[in-house]
């Protein structure tokens, strides 16, 4: 006998899990990114023993979408490629763990996906959701005021996040800015489907916490958002002149958006006046990752490789290191090539299309006010996709993918007048088999978080050996690795004379390190030291060239560094007869 599951324990397991991400740091640490995995896997888990189907054929099936690039990801990972080879015509990755770690997001978002169709089945449900929704929001805006108004450096008031722009639990004021523009959009669908004076106050705060955040991308969303919430709703009005001239308005609005927004930054860069360092740092961004693309059109270069291949196409007017490529939509691109972007925009296209048939053919006002909510949620997501990376935040992924489940569910309770489906619980068969697969899935999202813990463990040299030698028996992180190879080659050299067993330890794990991340110019320069210690000179020699080869082989012309720039400058001046006599004897 199969066990029953409450339907609200279902319910709780989803809002839990939402709220759990955008409160544990946005879910950016090891151990908050694997409890929201082992969360998203048993709600799955929850939903499919409970037997209750999605009402509708696009909310059954279109968690295919993210399950889909987990898949890609899988079969990137069946190929991996050395320095050597810019131009393969395949699927493949150039970072194997970082391509593993990426297919475990996107699965865990495919299996929240797969579920709210399932869960948010009846127009309470929905409107507790969209208010759960917004409530995370209103919180997220009062924690971050409270900061702002108390100042300090310190997370909740606990943990130092010194030179962080950070808000709330959020390190980056960018990312909570996200989450409080879904929220602010699902109040207001709230609030005109049922107006209150205190949702009022609500909608006050979400949008005094964005104004906090100073995020300029949040509020070019809010307009592009706006202009494509007025198009799909162009079949409101009552004439085909007037849908025509709605769609044609709203189409204008988020063009003029677009220029105003471009024309600001051209703008001031051909006066000469300071531009954000934030915004120029995009552009920068932007300019190097077209030569990125070229090199991998097709299937990009893998999931989760930005920030290891990204140095290799790096302007070196660039200061500093990127992590993500601060546009989604450019990342995935990125990452999967052509065929990516291609699949992420048709099932953009297809959701938005399905959401918004609902939302027009809702005969319940209040349901259709709720439907708009979470329409302008999502298209504030995408928008601000555009310019920021949140979809690489996990909390930010999984609220996402909430709403679009949200939406997809609508067509069972837009009116009002549906009933709960039927439910039919799977076979006991069955049921051993889902939960034999969610197991292998937690244990692998626990892993990684669980080898963090052992790895930041403190103590002395070779306790830090022993640690890190732990970390990476539970998890072949090539950072673990290369953590491993320093702790020992410190513990080996605090011995007199070094201890040689320390040292081949640290060899043996700089070379793992630096084969599992073949693009990454720090570990292959750390293996070449770790040689070049163990005075093996020509082996050294080797791994140093390699590094310098990944960073630097595909420098264009103006990717100079700056000693030639300034020659070049010196022999500008000198043909000019302009150079300064000192500058000719240096």
């Amino acid at each position: 006998m199969m066990p029953r599951i409450p339907s609200r324990a279902v319910e709780g397991l989803l809002l839990a899990l939402v709220a759990f991400g955008v409160f544990a740091f946005g879910g950016v640490e090891p151990w908050s990114r694997a409890a929201i995995e082992v969360l998203a896997f048993l709600l799955a888990l929850a939903v499919f023993l409970k037997g209750r189907p999605a009402a509708t054929l696009a909310g059954s099936w279109f968690w295919l979408f993210p399950a889909a690039v987990a898949a890609f990801g899988c079969l990137q990972l069946m190929t991996a490629v050395a320095p050597g080879d810019p131009n393969p015509l395949r699927p493949f990755t150039a970072t194997p763990y970082e391509t593993r770690s990426a297919v475990m997001m996107w699965a865990a978002c495919a299996a929240v996906l797969w579920s709210v169709p399932r869960v948010v089945v009846t127009h309470d449900s929905a409107r507790r959701c969209a208010r759960f929704l917004f409530g995370v929001g209103c919180a997220l805006a009062v924690l971050g005021l409270l900061q702002t108004v108390t100042g300090g450096d310190k997370i909740y008031w606990l943990r130092y996040a010194p030179q962080l722009r950070f808000f709330g639990s959020y390190y980056n004021r960018d990312h909570a800015a996200n989450i409080m523009l879904m929220s602010l959009a699902v109040g207001i669908g709230l609030f005109v489907s049922r107006p209150h004076r205190l949702m009022a106050g609500g909608l006050l705060v979400v949008f005094l916490g964005l104004v906090a955040c100073e995020s300029q991308a949040s509020f070019i969303a809010v307009a592009l958002a706006g202009a494509a919430v007025a198009f799909l709703g162009a079949d409101f009005a009552p004439s085909a002149r007037g849908r025509r001239l709605r769609a044609g308005a709203a189409l204008a609005g988020a063009a003029t958006v677009i220029f105003f927004a471009y024309y600001h930054v051209v703008a001031s860069a051909d006066a000469g006046s300071l531009i954000d360092r934030s915004v120029m740092g995009r552009l920068s961004i932007y300019g190097d990752s077209l030569r990125w693309w070229r090199d991998a059109p097709l299937f990009g270069t893998g999931l989760g490789s930005f920030e290891t291949i990204y140095p290799s196409y790096q302007d070196l007017g660039l200061i500093g290191t990127a992590a993500h490529a601060h546009s989604d939509w450019l990342e995935l691109t990125l990452e999967t090539g052509l065929l990516g972007l291609i699949g992420a925009l048709i099932a953009a296209g297809l959701a938005a299309f399905f959401a918004a048939r609902t939302w027009r053919e809702a005969r319940s006002s209040e349901m259709r006010a709720l439907i708009g909510g979470g329409l302008a949620a999502a298209a504030a997501f995408a928008a601000h996709s555009l310019f920021d990376f949140s979809f690489q935040i996990p909390a930010n992924a999984i609220m996402f993918f909430s709403v679009l489940g949200f939406l997809l569910s609508a067509p069972s309770w837009a009116d009002k007048s549906g009933g709960r489906p039927a439910e039919k619980p799977p076979t006991r068969g069955a049921a051993l088999l889902a939960a034999a697969y969610c197991l292998v899935l937690m244990r692998a999202a626990i892993l990684p978080a669980a080898a963090a813990w052992k790895a930041d463990q403190p103590g002395e040299p070779v306790q830090r050996v022993v640690a890190a030698a732990e970390a990476v028996s539970l998890d072949a992180n090539p950072g673990f690795a290369a953590f491993l190879s320093v702790s020992a080659f410190k513990a080996a050299v605090q011995s007199a004379p070094p201890d040689y067993a320390l040292m081949r330890l640290s060899l043996r794990y700089a070379l793992a390190a630096a084969e599992s991340r073949p693009h990454s110019a720090d570990l292959l320069y750390l293996a070449g030291e770790t040689l070049r210690r163990l005075d093996r000179s020509d082996d050294a020699e080797d791994y140093f060239t390699r590094s310098r080869i990944v960073r630097f082989s595909r420098m264009e012309p103006r990717r100079t560094s700056s000693a030639e720039r300034r020659q070049n400058q010196l022999e500008t001046l000198r043909e000019l007869k302009l150079a300064p006599p000192s500058a000719e004897r240096r």
